[in-house]
C-alpha cells in the first residue's frame, strides 16, 4: 500500500480550501496538465489555407485527429482506409483499444492477422479493432487498407462508429437524390444514408456525391468535427455552454490562478480553473475566433462552448459573434427560442435562456410576459438574446391602448362555465372570462368561444391593460396543432438541431396500433421527455436504444414535432373500456380492479388534443396503453359529450300546416316497424304522431333523389310531402321546434355513432374514437372499422342552425345517425 505524505495532504487541503473561496456554490472544473502540448499539436504551420482549419484544431484539441509530429498536417493529402479507420476509433473512443491491439501484436509478431488484406505494420491493431467492434464488415477485412479511402466508405464507416441507425427500403431517399447514386455500394446504402440525414456528409454542389472518390485530410477533419458534434460521450466528454459573467485572478503559491466565471444555459454557476504555480500546472486550449490559444485569450462576455472530462475542462470555444440589436415583432414563440421580424420583413429565430434579461419598457419582467405580436429590442449574441426590451404604447389615462398592444396565448388547460360566460385558463396560470357568443378567427370555419376546447393552444388581444376580457380571440392553426400519437423503438438522437430516430413507427388510431414506417426522425424542439415518468433530458435519449417510446406529434410551422415522450422499459399492455380516475393517488382504476398510475409523462389525448391529467375527472371510457404493473404512457379518452338539447325523431309525414309538420304512427317497410320514433337512450322509441313547429329558419332538404334539393317552407307546402306520397323524415329539433328536416327513405339499419371530427374533404369526414351504441350490452363500443362518413345527404347541425361540413373543425364532437358510412343526420355537441 503506498504512504501519503503529511506535506502532500496539506497541498491538496489547500487547493481545495481556495477552491471553495473561489467558486462557493459553483461546479468547479480545471484545466490539464497537458493543456501546453495540446495547445503545440493545434498549432499547424500548414493550414493557414485550409477551409477546414477550425475543424482541423477542433478535433486535435479534443484528440480525434493528430499531425505528423512535425508541426504539419498536411491537409490536401488524400486519406488512406487505415487512417481513416484510426480517426474514426478515435472518434468511438477506441483509441485505447488500439494502443493494446498494437501492443499485443508487437510482442507476438507470429500471433494471426486480423486482416487479409494489406495494412501498414503501425495500423494492425487499427484494424485488429475495427474488425472486433463490427466497423468492419468480412468482406471489408480483405481491402488493401494502404490505399485511399473512398467517400463512401468513410460515410458508411462514420454511421457504424458513432451508432447511426442504419435507413432502409423506402425512408432512404437522400441517397437516390445524387445524380451519380447508381454507384453506391448496395450494402453500404442505409449507413451512407444516415450519415447523409444527420448533416454529416453531403454531396457536391453539382448534385453528385462522388462516391468512389478520395477524402482528403481537410476533409475528413470538417466531416469528424460535424459526427463529433452527435458522439462526444463515446470519447467520455460532457459538453456544456454559457456566457463568461467575470474572471478572477488570484495569486497562489509564487504563481498565478485564474478562475473563468460563467453560467450556462440550465442556470448552473460553473467554475473553469487554471493555475501556473510552482506546485500546481494546469490549462486548457481554447479556440477564439479561429486562433488556438490558452485559457488566457478568453475575455468577460465571451458565448463559451466547453467539454469536460470528469473533474478536467478539456476544451473550449468561443462563438464567432459580436452583440448586435434588432427591433421588430415577436411572430412566433417556443420553448427556448422565438422568432423576431423587423419592418423590412426580414426574420430571425432568436435563442433565450435563464441569463436573458427581459424589460417591458425598461421595466423588469420575465420570459413568461413574452406574447406574439408584441414589439421588441433585442440584443443579440450570436444567436441567443442577452437583452429583450418589450416596447409598450403609452397608456391612457383609462389604460386603454391600442388593441394587441396587451397579449396573451397559451394551450388551454380548463374551462368553466358560469352565470353566461366561459373562464378559461391556459397554461401558464392566466384565466379569462369569455362570452360564449364571441367569434374565433385563425381556423377558416365560423366558430366562437363556446367552441374552444381543452387542449387547444389560443391567442388573446385586449384594448385595456387591466382587464380580464378580451377583444379578440384567435385560435393557432399552424402551432401546437396535434397531428397523431405515434409509438417506436428508439434507435438514437441525431442532428445539431435534435431529432429523436425511431424504428418501427406504429400511429394509434381508434384502439388500434398501425404500423407507418420501419424508421422515421422528428423534430425535439422544446420537448418533455420522462422515461418511467421521471424527467430526463433530451440528450439522454441516446441513452435508452431500443426501448419504446410513445410520443405525441405536434405540427410546429409545417414540422412534425415530438413534443412529449414517454420511454418505457417494461412490458407494454394495453385496455379499452371503463375507467375511474382518482385525483388524490393519480391513478385510474380498470374494470377489472387493476390500478394504473398516472405521472407527468402519460400522453392524455382527448377530442385528439393534448389535455391535463385533470381531464380524466369527467372521462368513463378510454384507451389505456400502460407497462404491466407501471404506469400509463398513452390514454386516449373515448367520451363525447352526450345530445345537448337536440331531440331526433323519424317517421313518415302525417300532416304539413303552415307552422307544423306531423311526423305520425305509419307503417313502412315490412309492416313490422312503426313511424315516428325518437332517440331514447340512443335507441329509437315508437312514439305515436308528433307535432313539430316549422319556421322561416327550419332547414329542409329533399334527399330522395340522385342529389339534394333544398326546399323553401313555402314550396314545401305546396308539394304536400306528407303521407299520401309517403314522404318520410328524419327531423333534428330543439324542444318542439324543427331545426332541420331531412327527407328521405328510412332505414331499418341505420346506427347511433359518436366520434371526433379528425378532418373534412368536401363531403367526407374523417373521423376518430368512432364508438357505437350497444342497446343490448347498454353502452358504448370502439368501432375500429369505421374512419370516415359521407354526409352529401345528410344535415349538420351546430350551435342550433344547420351548417356546411366546412363550418366543421378539427377535435369536433359528433353525435352520428348514420346507414353505414352514409350520414343522415350530424349534430355537433358542446
Amino acid at each position: 500500500m503506498k504512504k501519503i505524505s503529511i506535506v502532500s495532504i496539506l497541498i491538496l487541503s489547500l487547493i481545495f480550501t481556495s477552491f471553495s473561496s473561489i467558486a462557493s456554490g459553483s461546479t468547479v472544473y480545471s484545466g490539464v496538465s497537458s493543456a501546453s502540448a495540446i495547445f503545440l499539436n493545434m498549432s499547424y504551420a500548414d493550414i493557414g489555407s485550409s477551409f477546414a482549419r477550425n475543424d482541423i484544431m477542433r478535433m486535435t484539441g479534443l484528440s480525434v485527429i493528430r499531425g505528423n509530429g512535425n508541426g504539419l498536417y498536411y491537409p490536401t493529402n488524400k486519406l488512406k482506409r487505415e487512417e481513416a479507420l484510426a480517426m474514426i476509433l478515435r472518434l468511438m473512443g477506441k483509441e485505447k483499444d488500439v494502443q493494446l491491439a498494437q501492443t499485443s501484436r508487437n510482442s507476438n509478431p507470429t500471433a494471426g492477422t486480423s486482416s487479409s488484406g494489406q495494412v501498414d505494420s503501425w495500423a494492425k491493431g487499427v484494424i485488429t479493432v475495427a474488425k472486433n467492434t463490427g466497423l468492419l464488415s468480412k468482406q471489408e477485412t480483405s481491402l488493401d487498407f494502404t490505399q485511399y479511402a473512398t467517400r463512401q466508405e468513410v460515410a458508411n464507416w462514420i454511421a457504424k462508429g458513432i451508432n447511426l441507425s442504419p435507413v432502409y427500403g423506402k425512408d432512404a431517399q437522400y441517397v437516390y437524390s445524387y445524380k451519380d447514386s447508381s454507384l453506391f455500394d448496395a450494402d453500404k446504402l442505409p449507413y451512407i444514408e444516415a450519415t447523409i440525414e444527420s448533416s454529416i456528409m453531403s454531396g457536391y454542389n453539382n448534385g453528385y456525391f462522388g462516391p468512389n472518390d478520395s477524402i482528403t485530410r481537410e476533409q475528413m477533419a470538417a466531416v469528424l468535427s460535424r459526427a463529433f458534434n452527435v458522439s462526444y460521450a463515446m470519447m467520455g466528454y460532457t459538453k456544456d455552454e454559457g456566457y463568461i459573467e467575470d474572471i478572477e485572478r488570484d495569486n497562489v503559491d509564487g504563481g498565478v490562478r485564474h478562475t473563468y466565471v460563467l453560467k450556462n444555459d440550465s442556470g448552473q454557476d460553473i467554475a473553469l480553473v487554471a493555475e501556473s504555480s510552482p506546485n500546481a500546472n494546469y490549462d486548457f486550449v481554447v479556440l477564439k475566433n479561429g486562433k488556438a490559444g490558452l485559457s488566457s485569450i478568453i475575455s468577460n462576455g465571451d458565448r463559451l462552448t466547453y467539454y469536460t472530462n470528469g473533474s478536467n475542462v478539456i476544451f473550449a470555444e468561443t462563438a464567432n459573434s459580436s452583440l448586435k440589436t434588432i427591433s421588430g415583432t415577436i411572430d412566433s414563440i417556443w420553448q427556448g427560442s422565438f422568432r423576431l421580424v423587423d419592418d423590412s420583413g426580414n426574420s430571425y429565430v432568436i435563442n433565450y435562456n435563464s441569463n436573458t434579461l427581459v424589460t417591458m419598457n425598461s421595466v423588469n419582467a420575465s420570459i413568461d410576459d413574452l406574447k406574439f405580436g408584441e414589439t421588441a429590442k433585442v440584443t443579440v449574441y450570436g444567436d441567443t438574446a442577452t437583452e429583450i426590451d418589450v416596447e409598450y404604447t403609452d397608456l391612457s389615462s383609462d389604460g386603454q391602448v391600442n388593441t394587441g398592444d396587451k397579449q396573451d396565448s397559451g394551450k388551454i388547460i380548463s374551462i368553466d362555465v358560469s352565470g353566461g360566460f366561459e373562464y378559461v385558463t391556459l397554461d401558464n396560470g392566466n384565466t379569462y372570462t369569455l362570452n360564449p357568443n364571441m367569434p374565433v378567427e385563425g381556423t377558416g370555419a365560423a366558430i366562437s368561444a363556446s367552441d374552444l376546447k381543452v387542449g387547444e393552444y389560443i391567442k388573446l388581444y385586449f384594448s385595456r391593460i387591466n382587464t380580464k376580457m378580451p377583444d379578440e380571440i384567435f385560435l393557432e392553426d399552424d402551432y401546437n396543432k396535434p397531428v397523431a400519437v405515434i409509438r417506436g423503438s428508439i434507435a438514437g438522437v441525431s442532428g445539431f438541431n435534435p431529432k429523436v430516430q425511431l424504428n418501427d413507427v406504429e400511429m394509434y388510431r381508434q384502439g388500434q396500433w398501425n404500423a407507418t414506417s420501419s424508421y422515421a426522425m422528428y423534430s425535439l424542439d422544446g420537448a418533455s421527455v420522462y422515461l418511467d415518468g421521471s424527467k430526463i433530458s433530451v440528450s439522454d435519449i441516446n441513452k435508452y436504444k431500443g426501448y419504446d417510446a410513445y410520443i405525441m406529434l405536434e405540427n410546429h410551422y409545417g414540422t412534425e414535432t415530438a413534443t412529449l415522450v414517454s420511454i418505457q422499459s417494461g412490458f407494454n399492455m394495453s385496455y379499452e373500456g371503463s375507467i375511474d380516475y382518482n385525483g388524490n393517488t393519480m391513478s385510474i382504476t380498470l374494470s377489472d380492479n387493476r390500478q394504473v398510475s398516472i405521472n407527468g409523462g402519460t400522453i392524455i389525448l382527448r377530442d385528439g388534443l393534448l389535455v391535463p391529467k385533470d381531464e380524466l375527472i369527467n372521462a368513463s371510457q378510454a384507451y389505456v396503453s400502460f407497462t404491466r404493473g407501471g404506469a400509463a404512457n398513452f390514454i386516449s379518452i373515448l367520451d363525447t359529450s352526450a345530445p345537448s338539447g337536440y331531440y331526433y325523431a323519424k317517421g313518415n309525414i302525417i300532416n304539413v300546416t303552415a307552422d307544423s309538420i306531423t311526423v305520425g304512427n305509419y307503417y313502412y317497410y315490412s309492416g313490422n316497424e312503426y313511424g315516428d320514433e325518437s332517440l331514447n337512450n340512443n335507441e329509437w322509441v315508437a312514439n305515436g304522431d308528433e307535432t313539430f313547429y316549422v319556421g322561416d329558419k327550419t332547414y329542409i332538404v329533399d334527399n330522395t333523389g340522385n342529389n339534394p334539393v333544398n326546399v323553401p317552407y313555402d314550396e314545401f307546402l305546396k308539394q304536400k310531402y306528407r303521407a299520401a306520397n309517403y314522404s318520410s323524415v328524419y327531423i333534428v329539433a330543439s324542444d318542439s321546434n324543427a331545426i332541420a328536416v331531412n327527407i328521405r327513405p328510412l332505414s331499418s339499419t341505420d346506427r347511433v355513432s359518436k366520434a371526433v371530427l379528425s378532418s373534412s374533404s368536401g363531403n367526407v369526414l374523417t373521423i376518430d374514437n368512432v364508438m357505437d351504441w350497444n342497446g343490448l350490452n347498454n353502452k358504448w363500443e370502439l368501432n375500429t372499422s369505421l374512419d370516415s362518413i359521407d354526409v352529401t345527404k345528410a344535415v349538420i347541425v351546430k350551435n342550433n342552425k344547420v351548417v356546411s361540413a366546412n363550418d366543421l373543425k378539427s377535435g369536433d364532437n359528433l353525435y352520428i345517425i348514420r346507414d353505414g358510412a352514409l350520414g343522415i343526420v350530424i349534430t355537433v355537441q358542446q
